[in-house]
């Protein structure tokens, strides 16, 4: 006999048509008529309306060539992370992220020494760090904004890292949620929210932080480069325009404040993030757009380009790819509407494009 009570026939007849059901003990199978994604999408939502005040979880699904619906109890708790492995991972990373601001303080201050200036080591350290902070902090508050819409926001995990040239205190966050996302629809919204609010922030941070960079010659940036006390990281695109544009012309170069440096992080981040790799941003808005076996193929093609780029965070990427621990959404049938699919995409590929670190 199932646990499952009978009514939820009538109420998945309600909203699909149904070919064929079968019980089991701790679930109910149904065989419904084709439909095309656009029409169940908002059939789905309905369904799970109804079925969620009775603590019951609807999946929608292709088995072969039919379409599947399975109703089961919901699991008690919570799954995933808790809260306090959440707020851990988060006071970790602040700690990294003030220590990655020691380090690139304390770098620019002997080179600004060389070039007869003078900069304060806390006054820099809490310029990097609180622009990376900064950026930290209007990435999740992309997150927030779209997880309050959807009723069912939670503090992302956040990823500590070494300091540069290995990191800047943080690779950023990765979405663990305790629930499944509803559709796919969903899954793009959760992915594109972060990284989109991060870029602006970067761009912000990025452009502050030129203009309080100082101009040095050529000859005095290849000595420091010489003696290993500098070097030409790969820059992001947007950085690299900014410099172009509002740096000075000829043989000078600029030697990049506290700041502008986190600006500069901020950037490299989002790009990481937004590498199609589940458990990043870049993979729940891949896997949402595009047929799994395809996303998987990108989302390896993905990691070896992070492993060129950041061995440390290639290799982490590289163990998520090999365990995936998302769960797919509840409804796994329906499509992203092709109007919403399109405008996502040009958003993403533009947050990558101006991101994309380029190797000067």
């Amino acid at each position: 006999m199932s646990k499952i009570p009978a009514s939820v026939e009538d109420i998945v007849a309600e909203n699909f048509e149904v070919r064929d059901v079968t019980y089991y003990p701790e679930s109910v199978e149904f065989v419904l008529a084709d439909i095309s994604p656009e029409d169940s999408r908002e059939r789905f939502k309905a369904l799970l309306r109804r079925l969620s005040p009775m603590g019951l979880i609807p999946r929608l699904y292709i088995d072969g060539e039919k379409l599947k619906l399975t109703v089961f109890s919901a699991p008690e708790g919570r799954e995933g992370p808790q809260g306090r492995i959440r707020l851990a991972l988060l006071m970790c990373t602040i700690g990294t992220i003030i220590f990655s601001g020691w380090i690139v303080a304390n770098g620019t201050i002997e080179l600004l020494k060389e070039a007869g200036m003078s900069l304060d080591p806390i006054i820099g350290m809490l310029t990097h760090s609180m622009g990376i902070l900064t950026f930290l902090a209007i990435h999740e508050l992309g997150h927030a904004l779209e997880g309050r819409r959807r009723g069912n926001y939670e503090l992302e995990l956040f990823v500590p890292a070494p300091p540069p040239p290995f990191g800047f205190g943080t690779f950023g966050d990765i979405l663990l949620p305790s629930k499944p996302a509803i559709n796919r629809e969903e899954m793009l919204d959760k992915g594109l929210s972060g990284p989109v609010a991060g870029l602006i922030a970067a761009l912000v941070l990025s452009f502050m932080g030129i203009m309080q960079s100082i101009p040095v010659s050529m000859e005095m940036a290849q000595l420091w480069v010489e003696q290993g006390k500098a070097g030409f990281l790969p820059t992001p695109l947007a950085f690299l325009l900014m410099e172009l544009i509002l740096s000075p012309q000829g043989d000078k170069v600029l030697l990049l404040s506290p700041l502008a440096l986190s600006g500069l992080g901020a950037m490299f981040i989002t790009f990481l993030v937004s590498m199609p790799v589940l458990p990043w941003d870049g993979g729940y808005i891949a896997f949402s757009l595009m047929p799994q076996d395809r996303a998987r193929k990108i989302s390896w093609l993905a990691v070896i380009g992070v492993i060129l780029m950041n061995p440390f965070m290639g290799v982490l990427m590289l163990v998520f790819n090999l365990f995936p621990v998302h769960s797919p959404p509840l409804d796994e049938y329906s499509s992203v509407p092709e109007s919403k699919r399109r405008r996502a995409l040009m958003l993403y590929l533009l947050t990558l494009i101006l991101s994309l670190p380029i190797i000067q």
